[in-house]
């Protein structure tokens, strides 16, 4: 199959595409001249290059072009969605936008959005096509398993898992809907919705854009429980139970995570049931890894659901951008899902960084976060740096822009970053532990592996507070770069 993805050259060079189409019919005309023209076999040659030239440019080429503009289109379709759902206050709305994004891509398809009503129960919304005739029923199965799906599944995928309860149920709520494309609208384990679709025969070049289209949606289905937390609708936030389960299934696992170039490891303490904090890390193409920490303002359900759009944006971002992502373009995405979420109600700082583990290149930039530290320890010397970028709180402003800086890593330096809430512990009942502090800990224990120096931090916290209640969140997120013997 030809590729036609977003950076492939069906979609920027097609004169390229055309030109090496051709080459079989060029490579068999050259092949008769050699032989020779006028002999039977040069002939055949030269005919069956003529013969394919001209399939290529009635058939294959008109396709390639054709497949390309169909990319674009869906490309396009998954931004414009994003950008109007973020402007609906409602699940009804964003169905209705959602529709509208499919059928300009797909086709005239049907397209359900099952979503929790105020009073709990699940609710059916077309967002193209007609109803299905059969009734919704219970598909508690269907919905535990979805919540550890983090991409699109796929029906004919279904049946290879039909020893597991939660596919079959799955497979029996595709075919009751009459789709064979669901989309888990989710964070690591809460589950905000489903989308159904009915992909239309022949279409399966259409990965891509479901992928985007999750994320995307899940970012606008989470920007309607926000709104109707500002709202003061405090009786869907709680039908949800969000209050108590948003935080975790926003944050990765505290367990250490080991690759062969490269050891991370966060950990997050609430000061109260949920948060706006959060931490992200994501591989990306070429032995990249991308690692984000963000810190929305406030506390309880509307900021944490303000990290769950954030989330969001990210995964959608990482999603349309895997291959060469930007940590100034992320930011600047996030900022218009902040801005257009938090209407400057809430705000949220951030730091994003890309790193090649392979050549040790950095490349990172900054929204009003803390700026982390590069821990190197050479011998007997410390070296503690901070990575100092600048840039606006996200939301602040719906065209801020965040400009993107480059540092360099060697195997063994680490880095981490952090929330407010680790330097300002202590207060307000004392003196905050403070930068000084801190950096003299980083000093002291700059040989540390990764896995370990979140503890001995949060440690060091908790003896300074000496029992007292943490007035902020903390969250911290420890990437160690080189191929080392870990000992734990």
């Amino acid at each position: 199959m030809t590729d036609v993805s977003a950076d492939s050259p069906a979609r920027s060079f097609p004169w390229l595409v055309a030109a090496a189409l051709a080459v079989p019919a060029f490579a068999l005309g050259g092949a008769g001249g050699m032989v020779g023209p006028t002999t039977v076999a040069g002939g055949g040659l030269i005919a069956a290059g003529f013969i394919y030239l001209v399939f290529e440019l009635l058939v294959l080429q008109p396709r390639v072009e054709a497949r390309a503009l169909a990319a674009g289109d869906a490309d396009a379709a998954a931004q414009e969605f994003l950008e109007r759902a973020l402007a609906v206050r409602n699940v009804d709305e964003v169905a209705v936008e959602l529709g509208k994004a499919i059928q300009r891509v797909a086709g005239p398809t049907r397209a359900l959005l099952l979503a929790p009503g105020a009073d709990g129960q699940v609710r059916v919304l077309v967002a193209s096509g007609d109803r299905p005739h059969t009734a919704f029923g219970d598909a508690t199965a269907a919905f535990l398993w979805l919540g550890d799906r983090e991409q699109p599944v796929l029906r004919a995928e279904l049946d290879a898992l039909r020893e597991f309860e939660g596919a079959r149920a799955t497979a029996e709520l595709m075919d009751a809907m009459a789709c064979n494309v669901m989309l888990p609208l989710l964070h690591r384990g809460l589950l905000l919705g489903v989308a159904l679709v009915a992909q239309p025969a022949g279409r399966d070049d259409l990965a891509g854009f479901w992928s985007a289209l999750r994320a995307y949606t899940t970012v606008a289905v989470a920007n309607t429980f926000l709104d109707a937390e500002a709202r003061g609708r405090s009786r869907l936030t709680r039908s949800f139970d969000l209050a108590t389960a948003m935080q975790e299934s926003l944050m990765p696992d505290e367990r250490p995570v080991r690759r062969e170039r490269f050891e991370v490891r966060g950990i997050f303490r609430p000061v109260a049931e949920c948060g706006g904090d959060l931490w992200v890390w994501r591989e990306l193409a070429d032995s990249k890894v991308l690692l984000v920490i963000a810190d929305a303002t406030g506390h309880g359900a509307a900021p944490a659901l303000l990290a769950a759009v954030a989330k969001g944006a990210i995964d959608a971002h990482w999603q349309m951008a895997l291959k060469h992502l930007d940590p100034g373009a992320l930011l600047r995405a996030l900022n218009v899902a902040i801005h257009r979420t938090g209407r400057k109600r809430y705000m949220m700082t951030a730091f994003a960084v890309v790193i090649d583990t392979s050549s040790g290149d950095v490349r990172y930039a900054n929204a009003g976060q803390n700026f982390p530290y590069l821990i190197r320890a050479d011998g007997d010397r410390t070296r503690i740096e901070p990575l100092i970028a600048r840039g606006n709180s996200l939301g602040a402003a719906a065209d801020a822009q965040f400009e993107t800086k480059a540092h360099s890593m060697r195997d063994g330096d680490k880095l981490l970053l952090y929330t407010d809430g680790v330097i300002d512990a202590g207060a307000p009942q004392r003196e905050p532990w403070g930068e000084k502090r801190f950096r003299a800990l980083l000093a002291a224990n700059a040989a540390e592996r990764a896995h370990r120096l979140p503890d001995v931090i949060m440690g060091e916290v908790e003896r300074y507070v000496a029992g007292a209640a943490l007035m902020d969140d903390i969250t911290m997120a420890v990437f160690q770069l080189g191929t080392t013997e870990v000992k734990v």
